[in-house]
């Protein structure tokens, strides 16, 4: 267990809030530099970093089901607009938000298999 994990938790579900290193910090009850030094000791990354991660995963799956614009799934999932998220999906992932949603139009077979190949 991460002594990290309830906090992790918490970004996961405030991802469409502003989440500094300084309120990370104060959630966890640290100080901001003992609190970056610590998290970037256990999880390998920077708290920014983390919190970039987890709003790009959950951007791709909100893409990937197809039903919202970029525009709103930039904004719901914190990245302010959509250039932001196209930016941030390019360098996590190597494609911009209309690879993902392009993804999704091939077909059921196509995502089915997608899914399939997936471990887990």
């Amino acid at each position: 267990g991460s002594r990290f994990g309830s906090l992790l938790d918490h970004i996961r579900t405030h991802l469409q809030d502003p989440l500094s290193v300084e309120q990370l910090a104060a959630r966890a009850a640290m100080s901001p530099r003992n609190f970056a030094r610590a998290f970037r000791s256990e999880t390998g990354i920077t708290p920014a970093k983390a919190v970039e991660r987890l709003r790009a995963e959950a951007a791709k799956v909100a893409l990937e089901s197809g039903t919202q614009s970029v525009q709103i799934v930039a904004r719901q999932y914190g990245f302010g607009d959509a250039e932001r998220l196209r930016r941030s999906l390019i360098r996590l992932y190597g494609a911009p938000p209309s690879a993902w949603k392009r993804s999704t139009t091939e077909g059921f077979g196509a995502s089915l298999s997608g899914r399939l190949s997936t471990p887990g």
